[in-house]
């Protein structure tokens, strides 16, 4: 791993393509990569993530078993069943469920990341897990924050920062204005005696701009979860339109294999009771 490159608002991404066969980190702390993972700990199914309402829509229309999820400005969209809120997402609710997502920012982050090697969920409740599944890969990622309203915001930065830290630990990477950025508010907003403090966390979420728009609008208490480092040690994955925990995926596989095993047995079978019969 030699870089660790970090886009401050994931409207710098002006071409999807940018991002093929690249590593990439998606955040959007408040509050959709944090919703997610928690909705795929209490037994969703999966998360669909899509660019806008129309899509969301659609998409519910042809999956059975779904529910349209997301917001637009903080507030559950008119008309779909839960909002952006990791309170709404618990287990009697999601249990089994394709989560079809549409928010304002962080579902627009990840899809642009559809062309990626590697496209990882991250927020400050998964942060360390998500440190040990890329130490483990030990290449080089990108770090996509997926901002405000396309635009610059304090949370993400402070938790790309903290990624930073984490990654930067025992090795030398290349850093740039944005990285030595994302690292100075880190260590400025998030750290206490150089170890990540929840407490700071929550304080910086109530200076930053979105976190002072939520609790306006009774969502104060979505801060504290949000703020609650390694709660829940996830690592959620987007892979073919999908997110879903690592373990998922591979589940998924194994069981495709045991089917493909069962298939080809069940042929051979089958060609030796027509080689019987021709006898």
């Amino acid at each position: 791993m030699k870089r660790i490159e970090i886009l401050l608002t994931q409207s710098l991404i002006q071409d999807d393509l940018i991002l093929k066969d690249k590593n990439v980190i998606v955040l959007d702390v408040l509050r959709a990569t944090t919703t997610m993972t928690i909705a795929l700990a209490n037994g969703a199914k999966e998360i669909i993530p899509t660019e806008n309402i129309a899509t969301a829509v659609r998409v519910a229309k042809g999956s059975k078993n779904s529910i349209l999820c997301g917001e637009r400005n903080g507030k559950v969209v008119e008309g779909f069943s839960l909002g952006n809120s990791p309170t709404e997402y618990t287990p009697d609710v999601v249990k089994d469920k394709s989560l079809i997502f549409s928010t304002t920012n962080g579902t627009l982050a990840i899809i642009k990341s559809k062309f990626a090697k590697t496209c990882l969920i991250c927020s400050f409740i998964n942060i360390s897990a998500i440190v040990d599944y890329v130490n483990a890969m030990d290449e080089d990622f990108t770090i996509i924050c997926s901002g405000k309203l396309n635009d610059f915001c304090l949370e993400d930065a402070v938790c790309a920062g903290m990624l930073l830290n984490k990654l930067s630990a025992g090795r030398t990477l290349l850093m740039e204005d944005s990285e030595i950025a994302a690292m100075n508010l880190c260590n400025d907003l998030a750290m206490l005696l150089n170890v990540p403090s929840q407490d700071k966390v929550l304080k910086m979420f109530h200076l930053s701009e979105h976190g002072k728009y939520l609790k306006s609008i009774g969502f104060e208490n979505d801060l504290d979860i949000c703020s609650r480092i390694d709660s829940y040690p996830f690592l959620p994955i987007f892979r073919n339109g999908v997110v879903r925990f690592k373990e998922q995926f591979q589940d998924d596989s194994e069981q495709r294999s045991k089917m493909k095993r069962i298939n080809i047995g069940a042929k051979k079978e089958d060609i030796k009771k027509e080689k019987v019969s021709e006898k």
